[in-house]
């Protein structure tokens, strides 16, 4: 009679730390998987909804670049993240894959001629497919939706064109929810 109590007992223990296994695995690999996903759906909502325009790329004589850029979408009025590089103009068909090595430094203006505030950040950018575009450190400029802002750009050579990525951050994951590009500068 007691081996039968031990053989039972071990057999509880064993069914419930198994259980416990189970469940534990099942919260560290699904409910991550689940939290990308309402993320993922939620900045392809954003990114449905909203429009881009942007205005020439103009060049001074020191390389330098400015361009003016809106990020519109009446129904959303929070915050976004922005990131402008560029790219040789034959790339233009490829602007919204195309992804440099390196960055060269660019600044972001409001309206009123103050700069926005840079952040730097090394999470994983994606598609709103869940595709990674960019992973490393990169530094962004905090910024507005419905708020025209102007962009200066160095080392802007006269075949490049300059391509600008709108980002958002939805449950810690960064999603671009828009791309523009300008066409080749104007003197």
């Amino acid at each position: 009679m007691p081996s039968e109590v031990t053989t039972e007992m071990i057999l509880i223990t064993l069914v419930i730390v198994l259980g416990l296994a189970v469940a534990g695995f099942s919260f560290a690999f699904l409910v991550p998987q689940v939290a990308f996903s309402n993320a993922q759906n939620q900045a392809s909502n954003i990114a449905s909804s909203s429009s881009l325009s942007v205005g020439p790329l103009l060049i001074n004589s020191s390389n330098a670049g400015s361009l003016v850029v809106l990020l519109y979408n009446p129904a959303f009025n929070g915050t976004a993240y922005v990131l402008a590089f560029t790219a040789p103009s034959y790339l233009q068909p490829s602007a919204g894959v195309y992804t440099p090595s390196t960055f060269q430094p660019f600044s972001v203006y409001w309206p009123n001629g103050s700069k926005a505030s840079a952040v730097q950040i090394s999470s994983p950018i994606y598609d709103t497919s869940g595709k990674i575009l960019y992973s490393g450190q990169v530094t962004l400029y905090k910024v507005s939706f419905n708020t025209p802002l102007t962009i200066v750009i160095n080392n802007v050579n006269p075949n490049d064109i300059v391509i600008i990525w709108f980002i958002v951050n939805e449950g810690g994951y960064l999603f671009r929810v828009g791309y523009t590009y300008t066409g080749v500068p104007s003197a």
